[in-house]
Protein backbone atom coordinates (compact mmCIF):
# COMPACT_ATOMS: atom_id res chain seq x y z
CA UNK A 1 0.00 0.00 0.00
CA UNK A 2 1.17 3.25 -0.96
CA UNK A 3 0.12 6.72 1.45
CA UNK A 4 -1.32 9.63 -0.38
CA UNK A 5 -1.64 13.10 0.61
CA UNK A 6 -5.08 14.74 -0.84
CA UNK A 7 -6.49 17.97 -0.47
CA UNK A 8 -9.79 18.97 0.53
CA UNK A 9 -12.16 21.85 1.50
CA UNK A 10 -12.64 21.79 5.58
CA UNK A 11 -16.32 21.06 4.97
CA UNK A 12 -15.77 18.31 2.79
CA UNK A 13 -13.46 16.61 5.23
CA UNK A 14 -15.49 16.99 7.97
CA UNK A 15 -18.56 15.34 5.96
CA UNK A 16 -16.07 12.31 4.87
CA UNK A 17 -15.50 11.73 8.49
CA UNK A 18 -18.18 11.90 9.51
CA UNK A 19 -19.94 9.36 7.15
CA UNK A 20 -16.28 7.08 7.53
CA UNK A 21 -17.62 6.87 11.25
CA UNK A 22 -20.94 6.14 10.37
CA UNK A 23 -19.37 3.29 8.34
CA UNK A 24 -17.34 2.18 10.91
CA UNK A 25 -13.85 2.25 8.53
CA UNK A 26 -11.02 4.88 9.03
CA UNK A 27 -10.89 7.77 6.91
CA UNK A 28 -8.20 6.18 4.70
CA UNK A 29 -10.46 2.82 4.30
CA UNK A 30 -13.66 5.55 3.48
CA UNK A 31 -11.48 7.50 0.77
CA UNK A 32 -9.75 4.36 -0.70
CA UNK A 33 -13.19 2.54 -1.47
CA UNK A 34 -15.01 5.55 -2.99
CA UNK A 35 -11.77 5.89 -5.47
CA UNK A 36 -12.13 2.37 -5.86
CA UNK A 37 -15.98 3.05 -6.93
CA UNK A 38 -15.00 5.95 -9.50
CA UNK A 39 -12.10 3.76 -10.93
CA UNK A 40 -13.10 0.53 -10.58
CA UNK A 41 -10.86 -2.63 -9.73
CA UNK A 42 -9.00 -4.36 -11.98
CA UNK A 43 -11.07 -7.78 -12.66
CA UNK A 44 -9.50 -11.29 -12.22
CA UNK A 45 -9.27 -13.39 -15.36
CA UNK A 46 -12.64 -15.21 -14.65
CA UNK A 47 -14.85 -12.36 -14.15
CA UNK A 48 -13.11 -10.38 -17.44
CA UNK A 49 -14.19 -14.00 -19.29
CA UNK A 50 -17.94 -13.95 -17.75
CA UNK A 51 -18.60 -10.32 -18.56
CA UNK A 52 -17.29 -10.87 -22.19
CA UNK A 53 -19.59 -14.38 -22.53
CA UNK A 54 -22.28 -12.04 -21.24
CA UNK A 55 -22.11 -9.13 -23.57
CA UNK A 56 -23.82 -9.23 -26.69
CA UNK A 57 -23.25 -11.93 -29.27
CA UNK A 58 -20.79 -11.57 -32.25
CA UNK A 59 -23.05 -12.19 -35.49
CA UNK A 60 -20.57 -14.26 -37.54
CA UNK A 61 -23.36 -17.21 -38.48
CA UNK A 62 -24.93 -16.94 -42.29
CA UNK A 63 -28.65 -17.11 -42.30
CA UNK A 64 -28.49 -21.06 -42.09
CA UNK A 65 -26.52 -20.97 -38.85
CA UNK A 66 -23.03 -21.87 -40.35
CA UNK A 67 -19.99 -20.07 -39.87
CA UNK A 68 -17.50 -19.06 -42.51
CA UNK A 69 -14.81 -20.89 -43.40
CA UNK A 70 -11.22 -20.18 -43.42
CA UNK A 71 -10.93 -19.76 -47.01
CA UNK A 72 -14.27 -17.17 -46.67
CA UNK A 73 -12.82 -15.50 -43.73
CA UNK A 74 -9.41 -14.85 -45.24
CA UNK A 75 -10.36 -14.19 -48.69
CA UNK A 76 -9.24 -10.89 -50.36
CA UNK A 77 -12.05 -8.89 -51.30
Amino acid sequence: MKNVTVTMDEALLKRARIAAARDGKSLSRFVAEAVEQRVGRPLSQREALERFLAGPPLHVLDENGKAPTHDQMYADD
